[in-house]
């Protein structure tokens, strides 16, 4: 029966073509792969590839031998004992569920590097990636990490395929369970169930089911919509979402269930579950989701602006459009992390490895990191590999260092003088893979809005010295125009800032605005209704003191009627350009807060 069971596994095996070539490196006895670390979320298939892993290692000669984590001693001494009790020469030792072992991880690991002959491989499989540490002491070279990501579009339809999902059934599925081999797997158990159809909630139950071995959970529905629509919760989240409500029992069972994870202060559910949930609510309730979606989003925006960074990037991973998280989701990345500034020493190879050091501009690069360090930062690859150096400066302490300095003060003046919340800057990319560039800067936004403080976020300017080098241009960034001695790209986050246009993007996913739009008002039409709606709302907004009549002028004059031009603009208000600029930017930040 067995044997059976090994058949039918393997002929259902779809996929994961680049995570089988890696173990083929590892099993190939030409290879200095000695330990393999596989890596993803909860039903990823990390099982199923370690299954796959065993019949490969079986064909190349070595003998498989497997170990559930969980019902290893997280006393070292033990744990080693147990696993080496089955291993031999040629052994392929596969260790899944190792995040049950916490701290005693690694020294495990160091632990079979000491013990296991040449001749043996490990594979371990976990839901976290290894930290920097996992390579220290030359063990890249024996070491290699994979994460398992979700299946591409032909290998999901090729998996519904060989189990037997209807052609009419399969886009349904596919668009809800994103790639999640979970997902498919359980939808295909589901004869009678359609992601988003009538059976969502049946689906819902067998997904509870397959997790947790019951088909309910010990936990009031709302609470878990509320962490299904919000990817994590918090106890301030949760009352928010559920005004009205005591739910500190609520969050004390969700706290409680084994589909659970603990982030800190923040729970986070099973992401396959929540999606289900998520589809359920869709079909069943769009209303009701809709308002947990707008009431998760103003909670988050609402501490984000208050400098709660973490908010921030919660708030960005509500995007569900691919292009839009590309853009603005601060999602974990699995092989890139922002680390501090960068030392002389390090900036100096940077420079020499990428041709920066033969620039015209090199020295005034060298000046910023010198006079600005607390502004920069370096992305590197997970095992310490720096492939992005930043700086960027909050435009009123730019300094005349240099042309790159000079064109950003001289762009600044063209755009944003006086801004408090600009920022300007340059970005050196590595000479390497594309990925590199685009995942570097994805995370980038979110590293400069957490190592200033600054969520809200108004423009951005950069100048990139290689300008070839850099990662594809943005819907959201233009050329600033005008004779500056150095290119610069310009972003454009007003009226709504970072934290603003985030929100509305999210809530526009779902065809809906912010509680109070108040940033339309500031379209440039000549809607009577919209002109109408501005009245009313400066009524509400200013008072009739000299300072509140100027800055209700200075909206006035640029969104009421016809826009009067620049200079009249300073004359009327008998200030200078900077002065007026300043102004019209608090009247506006006046005019759309909540």
């Amino acid at each position: 029966m067995r044997a059976v069971a090994e058949v039918a596994d393997a002929e259902r095996f779809v996929g994961r073509r680049a995570e089988l070539a890696v173990v083929a490196e590892l099993l190939d006895d030409g290879s200095p792969s000695r330990l393999l670390h596989v890596h993803g979320p909860g039903g990823i298939g990390k099982s199923t590839l370690l299954r796959a892993a065993a019949r490969a290692g079986r064909a190349a000669g070595l003998e498989p031998v497997g170990f559930d984590a969980r019902t290893l001693s997280v006393e070292v001494e033990h744990a080693v004992a147990t696993v080496l009790a089955g291993a031999g020469p040629r052994s392929l030792l596969l260790i899944d569920e190792i995040d049950a072992l916490g701290s005693a991880l690694e020294r495990l690991r160091d632990r079979l590097l000491d013990e296991l002959p040449a001749t043996a491989r490990v594979v371990f499989a976990g839901r976290r990636p290894p930290g920097p540490t996992w390579w220290e002491g030359g063990l890249d070279v024996v070491a290699r990490c994979q994460r398992l990501a979700p299946l591409d579009e032909a290998d999901a339809r090729e998996l519904l395929a060989v189990r037997g999902m209807p052609a009419e059934r399969v886009r349904d599925v596919l668009v809800w369970a994103g790639g999640s081999p979970l997902a498919l797997t359980v939808a295909t158990m589901s004869p009678g169930n359609r992601p988003g159809g009538q059976g969502a909630g049946a689906l819902e139950e067998r997904l509870t089911e397959w997790l947790v071995g019951e088909p309910t959970l010990d936990v009031s529905r709302d609470v878990l919509e509320v962490a299904s629509v919000s990817r994590r919760v918090d106890a301030r989240l949760l009352r928010s979402a559920l005004p009205g409500r005591s739910t500190r029992e609520g969050l004390r069972k969700l706290a409680a269930l084994p589909v659970v994870e603990r982030h800190g202060d923040e729970y986070a559910l099973h992401d396959v579950l929540a999606a289900a949930i998520r589809a359920r609510l869709r079909t069943e309730a769009p209303a009701r989701e809709a308002e947990l979606l707008r009431r998760v989003s103003a909670h988050l925006a609402d501490r984000a602006r208050r400098g709660d960074m973490q908010a921030l990037l919660r708030l960005s991973q509500l995007l569900e459009t691919p292009e839009l998280r590309a853009a603005f989701a601060n999602d974990p990345s699995d092989h890139y992390y922002a680390d501090g500034a960068p030392s002389e020493a390090e900036v100096a190879m940077f420079g020499a490895e990428h041709g920066f050091d033969r620039g015209t501009d090199w020295q005034e690069l060298l000046a910023w990191l010198r006079r600005w360090p607390q502004h920069a930062f370096v992305m590197r690859r997970r095992e310490g590999h720096a492939v992005m150096v930043v700086c960027m400066v909050p435009v009123a302490e730019l300094a005349d260092v240099g042309p790159i300095a000079q064109s950003l003060q001289r762009a600044a003046e063209l755009t944003t003088p006086g801004d408090p919340r600009s920022f300007g800057g340059f970005a050196l990319f590595a000479d390497g893979p594309a990925q590199d560039a685009v995942e570097s800067a994805r995370l980038s936004s979110g590293a400069l809005m957490v190592r200033s403080g600054l969520g809200d976020v108004q423009t951005v300017m950069l100048h990139y010295p290689e300008p070839n080098r850099r990662p594809p241009v943005s819907s959201v960034t233009r050329r600033v125009e005008g004779e500056l001695a150095r290119p610069v790209e310009f972003a454009d986050l007003r009226p709504l800032g970072a934290v603003g246009t985030i929100e509305a993007l999210v809530l526009a996913e779902r065809g809906l605005t912010p509680q109070h739009d108040h940033a339309a008002l500031l379209r440039e039409d000549r809607d009577p209704a919209r002109i109408a709606a501005l009245r009313q709302r400066l009524e509400a907004v200013f008072g009739d003191d000299h300072d509140e009549v100027r800055l209700r002028r200075a909206i006035e004059l640029v969104h009421l009627g016809e826009r009067a031009d620049e200079a009249a603009c300073l004359e009327e208000l008998h200030v200078s350009r900077r002065t007026w600029f300043r102004l019209l930017q608090a009247a506006r930040e006046r005019v759309t807060a909540g």
